[in-house]
């Protein structure tokens, strides 16, 4: 099996594909079946109206037909999935003297349906006939019943919004089939900060998602008084979800005298009540061991790789550019995921949110550039650096950054740098005011990756499996 394609065909198709179905959607969870075909080169959708993790989005059918008989081999056609259809009931139709399955759209019902190889240029207008696969019948899902289906594990399981994180849960929770939880955070006339779960946590496993960004003391107390709640609230367990780690920057003694702040975080979380953490991309991985209970720091890269792949970049005519020593292993990674060369900007940072940019490790001539970092502030050290990669004879520049902070007027300075383009996720939601002041701003969105994780954590299956549908 060379290829796969889902196949979305009219507006029917597309609103069921985006039934939420365990920690995803319909269309992501028929990626993950199909990625079990062995010996799978691609997956293209087509159809779609957003973006797929993992597959090759293109509306042009003919391109794709043209491309796949070039090739050797059978093509899987999916239109556009079935819950029930399992990787090992795959391989069965593959092997029913076919080159490929459809599942095929009729009325609000879904069924198979097997395909011909030479057929393969007109499947847009084949006449679909059901097939059994080792007489089993495929079971018909309509848009009705994949909306009640939900992992058993998520029966006792509520996930929480603080102030800073309320578009995420609601996505999560869209994924996920589920409520969000009912919470109210209010203040008194002297700032005080009061959190009042309205719904019982008793015996429930409970997740707060919370960003500690800007006003970073603020969030970082609803998320302690929101733990201390749930914990006198005889919560069995509480994963305290932290997209945005504040205070990670001030992780070692950097000059004397100095305070370890992410280590005084770590220990009040543990106090106020938190079982597990899981954050994206910490600025310093060994925060990982201020805290004794598990901790799991996820990272976006995979998913940013997956971004600048479907732009067409050339790879042999990219590099992807650390802008200091230490993200080089951030960088690395981008760069195995881009198949392309590293290279290694050494800087001094004088003082805090200033950078003097020296000179660069690495060929960046008439090479399109990714730059990769954990966090943008104030933008000093990735306009610098783009600086100096465009006095070195770099092309367009690129960047992608896990969290974007854009204090100070970073987004208006970054709008007339020579940055290209700036690729962040939602990890910190931007504001309309940064939108408004450039537009090279990108986002993605780790909604998936969250639902996937607690799908995970509750399901106790490895973690690193929310990685699957990026590789």
């Amino acid at each position: 099996m060379n290829n796969a394609i889902i196949f979305i065909r009219d507006e029917d198709e597309r609103q069921l594909s985006k039934t939420p179905y365990l920690g995803g959607n319909l269309l992501l969870h028929a990626v993950k079946e199909v990625r079990k075909v062995t010996d799978l080169k691609n997956v293209y959708v087509v159809g779609a109206d957003s973006d797929v993790p993992g597959c090759i989005i293109d509306n042009n059918v003919a391109k794709i037909v043209s491309e796949i008989e070039k090739e050797e081999g059978k093509t899987l056609l999916l239109s556009p999935l079935i819950p029930e259809l399992s990787g090992d009931d795959l391989q069965r139709l593959i092997l029913k003297d076919a080159d490929g399955a459809v599942l095929s759209f009729d009325g609000n019902a879904l069924e198979a349906v097997a395909v011909r190889n030479e057929k393969i240029g007109e499947f847009e207008k084949l006449d679909y006939q059901p097939v059994e696969i080792k007489n089993k019948k495929v079971k018909k899902v309509t848009e009705e019943d994949a909306a009640e289906l939900k992992e058993d594990s998520l029966d006792d399981v509520v996930v929480f919004a603080l102030t800073s994180s309320v578009p995420i849960v609601n996505e999560v929770c869209n994924y996920l089939n589920i409520e969000p939880g009912k919470i109210d955070v209010k203040h008194f006339a002297d700032g005080e900060t009061l959190v009042e779960l309205g719904e019982s946590v008793r015996g429930k496993r409970c997740y707060i998602v919370q960003s500690t960004c800007r006003p970073v003391n603020d969030t970082l107390m609803e998320v302690l008084i929101c733990l201390d709640a749930m914990r006198r609230s005889s919560a069995a367990e509480i994963t305290c979800i932290i997209p945005y780690f504040g205070y990670a920057r001030q992780d070692r003694k950097a000059q004397p005298r100095q305070p370890i702040t992410a280590k005084l975080v770590a220990s009040m979380l543990e106090e106020a009540g938190a079982n597990r953490v899981v954050t994206f991309d910490l600025h310093a991985a060994q925060i990982q061991g201020f805290f004794h209970c598990p901790v799991d720091d996820l990272t976006t890269v995979p998913m940013m790789g997956q971004y600048f792949k479907r732009k067409g970049l050339d790879n042999d005519n990219v590099v992807v550019v650390s802008p200091d020593h230490g993200g080089v292993k951030r960088a690395r990674n981008m760069a195995d995921i881009l198949n392309t060369q590293l290279a290694i900007i050494d800087k001094r940072r004088p003082r805090p949110n200033a950078v003097e940019a020296c000179h660069i490790i690495g060929d960046v001539q008439d090479k399109d550039v990714v730059i990769v970092d954990d966090i943008c502030d104030t933008g000093g050290s990735l306009i610098a650096a783009s600086q100096i990669l465009k006095d070195n004879g770099a092309r367009d520049i690129y960047v992608c950054i896990t969290h974007g902070l854009f204090s100070n007027n970073a987004a208006e300075r970054i709008e007339n740098s020579a940055i290209k383009e700036i690729v962040c996720t939602n990890t910190i939601i931007p504001s309309g005011e940064d939108f408004s002041k450039t537009s090279k701003i990108t986002t993605l969105s780790i909604g998936w990756m969250l639902s996937k994780l607690i799908l995970a954590v509750s399901c106790h299956t490895p973690v690193s499996e929310v990685y699957a549908l990026y590789e």
